[in-house]
């Protein structure tokens, strides 16, 4: 492996992590809109917590992703030394 692949690689991992952050961040903003009285309509919340549920389902899958290419990353680095 070439030093520009694990610079991609690092690069991946950071990005991806920050996805999973904003995505978690913005369901959580979602959620408090749901548990706020009179915020949200009755039959707008089934719709709200849908989203919710995507939002934390992509963070999951955000994190995920940057956890697999850092174990990557390290598993690289290790075979090297």
């Amino acid at each position: 492996m070439n030093k520009e692949q694990r610079n991609d690689w690092r690069a991946k991992a950071g990005d991806f992590k920050t996805y999973s952050l904003v995505l978690f961040a913005l369901g959580a903003f979602f959620y408090l809109g749901t548990i706020i009285p009179g915020a949200l309509e009755a039959a707008k919340k089934p719709v709200a917590l849908l989203a919710v549920g995507g939002c934390f389902a992509a963070a999951l899958y955000c994190s995920q992703r940057s956890a697999a290419y850092a174990r990557r990353l390290e598993e690289e680095e290790n075979s090297l030394k």
